[in-house]
């Protein structure tokens, strides 16, 4: 069944009659919900608290909420806007979203497109060859070395350690991760490219992601002589 309890909870909404909507069918789920009417307010409460998930509007009183996605520990955050066109929907996902819903949506669309997005609360945890990658928090370690990831970075590298030494196309990587179709595969190579580059200046003797030229790229378990 797909629910959404017992979890922390942002929204960040400036409209104050579908923001109350939003934190009292929450609420009723069992959850802990904190609410924001602005991008400052927003930023204050991701440094202080450890969300779950952030269901984010972009057209706040005093700016964009795509600013809030330049913080690099973020959780999941799904874009619920007025917001319509393609432009807009890429641009969001290409700063790291995991979904994006078009305005007016249902309290019941919201909480189940929610309930595919957030993480079994038994699994937030990932290690594997002295990384670990904390997927509530949205950080990452290398033997207590932070490798500080975008939160596009770490959804990628999230994918890729979930699925050990299978080999992904760019295209098939952003399909999965992002959930739907790429319109072109640069942005996913550069991040890609960055992602790959930042594990290598951690841990230059180890190879983590590799890739194989028409096979696309994996993330390797195992060490290799």
């Amino acid at each position: 069944m797909l629910d959404v309890t017992k979890r922390v909870l942002l929204f960040v909404e400036d409209d104050d009659s579908l923001l109350q909507q939003m934190k009292e069918y929450f609420i009723n789920l069992d959850n802990e919900v904190y609410t924001a009417t602005s991008l400052e307010e927003a930023k204050k409460a991701v440094q202080s608290i450890a969300f779950d998930a952030i269901v984010l509007d972009v057209v706040l009183p005093d700016g964009s909420g795509l600013e809030l996605l330049k913080d690099t520990q973020l959780p999941p955050v799904i874009i619920l806007s007025d917001l319509s066109d393609e432009k807009n929907i890429l641009e969001g996902f290409e700063n790291g979203i995991v979904d994006y819903i078009v305005k007016p949506c249902s309290m019941l669309l919201l909480k189940t497109r929610l309930s595919l997005r957030l993480l079994p609360i038994e699994k937030s945890v990932i290690e594997c060859r002295g990384i670990k990658l904390n997927i509530r928090y949205r950080s990452v370690f290398y033997q207590q070395k932070e490798i500080h990831l975008t939160s596009s970075e770490f959804n990628i590298l999230h994918f890729l350690m979930t699925h050990p030494n299978q080999f992904f196309l760019a295209n098939e990587i952003y399909e999965q991760v992002w959930k739907s179709k790429s319109l072109n595969t640069t942005t996913i190579k550069r991040h890609l490219s960055t992602l790959r580059r930042k594990m290598i200046e951690v841990e230059p003797k180890k190879t983590f992601i590799l890739t194989q030229f028409g096979n696309g790229y994996a993330f390797i378990s195992e060490e290799r002589i």
